[in-house]
């Protein structure tokens, strides 16, 4: 169940505001804040109010103890998302809009305040996102800074994550001719951390995003991504870092193009358990 937590919050990630899951910072950062906004607006134009999600077991019996609801103010500025999964593992998020953008979330679980702000230049590129954390009981802190900069062409050309003020990675970008984003490269000093390659489909949407596993001495797949003809995502499929085994997610969507439902299977095609949305 804990697992299928973790990807509904993706889930939830596409629908209106995400969160770090993943470790490619394109994907996170650039990519999936897009996406956000993008889905922010749908809302917004087809005046949801709320939100209502519904978990079900691979039985397809309600998940006991789930629940997850989303509410926005009146004025679409603000959109406040209640979860849980039991009664020890609520949560409350908050998530902020200004320009139809996504401007700052806010999370509080189990006493950890997570707080985070992404600022946009004046040709409405992401420029920088702001993140800190704090445990109330351990009175501890820790901070995360992503600074983007882009080439002449606007792409993205190189990337610093800052943590706690001092600790820098510089992560680098390759771009196609066709205008994609097709390498990752993470460096500390003189060190290479990792790297991260972008595959794309002749419409130029993400179509895997692969990585080097030493393990086996090849290149592999973290994620794979199919569409539909109007480019949305019809099924994603996960595959954990050193393991032959992965999850596979469909998306329905309703004629509105809001996302209906998601079904989660195993790699043998068994149902591991499913998301149904209803919307006012």
């Amino acid at each position: 169940m804990k697992s299928l937590l973790m990807k509904f919050l993706f889930a939830i990630g596409s629908l209106v505001c995400y969160s770090s899951l993943f470790g490619q910072y394109y994907y996170n950062d650039i990519l999936a804040n897009k996406q956000s906004n993008k889905q922010y607006q749908l809302l917004l134009s087809n005046k949801i109010r709320s939100v209502e999600v519904t978990s079900f077991d691979a039985d397809n019996k309600p998940s006991a103890g789930f629940s997850l609801k989303q509410q926005f103010s009146s004025d679409y500025k603000k959109l406040i998302t209640t979860s849980a999964l039991d009664s020890n593992a609520a949560s409350t998020l908050t998530t902020s809009y200004e320009s139809n953008k996504v401007a700052a979330t806010s999370t509080i679980t189990k006493g950890i305040e997570t707080k985070t702000e992404y600022l946009y230049d004046d040709k409405g590129r992401l420029q920088k996102i702001n993140s800190s954390s704090t445990d109330t009981s351990l009175n501890n802190n820790a901070s995360e800074q992503h600074l983007w900069f882009y080439n002449a062409k606007s792409q993205p050309d190189y990337m610093l994550k800052i943590k706690n003020g001092n600790d820098t990675t510089r992560i680098e970008f390759i771009n196609d001719e066709h205008g994609n984003l097709v390498e990752e490269h993470w460096k500390k000093r003189s060190l290479s951390l990792e790297t991260y390659y972008y595959y794309y489909n002749d419409n130029n949407l993400l179509t895997d995003i692969v990585r080097f596993n030493k393990r086996v001495q090849k290149l592999l797949p973290d994620f794979l991504f199919e569409y539909d003809d109007q480019g949305r995502v019809i099924q994603m499929k996960q595959v954990p870092a050193g393991s032959s085994n992965y999850l596979i997610w469909k998306y329905m969507y309703n004629n509105k193009g809001l996302k209906q439902e998601e079904i989660c299977q195993d790699k043998q095609r068994q149902l591991v358990g499913r998301i149904a949305y209803s919307y006012q």
